[in-house]
């Protein structure tokens, strides 16, 4: 996977993050948190064709990549879902444009949870979380248009193919 091409301004962004993530958790969540929202501020510096589907399903667009985090821009199509999961890395998130549901997850064992609670998110919306949990969610578009979200993962996309640390199936609770 190749690099995309990004502006000075975002590449200036991104260079700070990157400085953060070598910082304490909290100081890296307040600056991911704070480049998210001025990515979701001023949607113009993303590349446009980082933001649209490719295919059905939920599509992935890597934006901007280093060996101690990855951004990546989600679009969601109507009816796209995430399995229940929790992170091996940090993982703060973005709505863009669209609703998206998270419902949050408890353990039950290493390969089940009920979930405890369910929210809509709206465009502007922001969350962020370490991976020392416990932080077990899924997202879905519920809705009948496109949803896309901006997501910063603390770790090296060329290395591990995914954030994902473990899924879950859904028992009933």
């Amino acid at each position: 996977m190749t690099q995309p091409t990004v502006s000075a301004e975002v590449a200036a962004m991104m260079a700070d993050l990157a400085v953060s993530a070598r910082r304490t958790p909290d100081a890296y969540l307040a600056s991911a948190r704070t480049t998210l929202l001025r990515l979701l501020a001023r949607p113009e510096l993303l590349d446009p064709s980082r933001l649209t589907a490719h295919g059905e399903g939920l599509s992935r667009n890597l934006l901007f990549g280093t060996e101690a985090l990855s951004v990546w821009a989600m679009v969601w199509a109507p009816g796209a879902i995430t399995p229940v999961h929790d992170h091996h890395c940090s993982c703060c998130f973005g709505l863009l444009r669209g609703t998206l549901r998270e419902t949050w997850y408890r353990a039950i064992s290493d390969t089940h949870a009920v979930a405890t609670r369910d929210a809509v998110r709206t465009p502007g919306f922001v969350a962020c979380m370490m991976p020392s949990g416990p932080n077990l969610h899924r997202i879905a578009n519920d809705g009948p248009e496109a949803a896309v979200s901006i997501h910063v993962y603390g770790y090296d996309h060329r290395v591990q193919a995914s954030p994902i640390h473990r899924t879950y199936a859904v028992a009933a609770g």
